[in-house]
């Protein structure tokens, strides 16, 4: 059988208040959690892998990777006296 390597965008954040990671892929626009680092990391491969063999099953091809891009804004807030 062979195989294909694909490679994704993902957004890594720590959620302090829920004491564990969000991983975002914008490819899929779909998010992944895990209590560490490496456990995000591979629910965030499961997620894509669940992904790509339903959208094979419906004849669909691989989702591509898109340009995401990380910014800053600035914006300005009333000041609290």
């Amino acid at each position: 059988m062979n195989q294909t390597s694909l490679t994704f965008q993902v957004l890594i954040e720590e959620d302090k208040a829920q004491g564990d990671f969000i991983a975002y892929i914008p490819a899929i626009r779909l998010g992944a959690r895990g209590d560490s680092l490496e456990e995000v990391r591979e629910n965030a491969k499961d997620l894509l892998l669940m992904q790509i063999e339903s959208g094979q099953k419906k004849g669909k091809g691989f989702p591509s990777d898109n340009t995401t891009t990380i910014d800053q804004i600035t914006i300005s807030v009333p000041s609290i006296v």
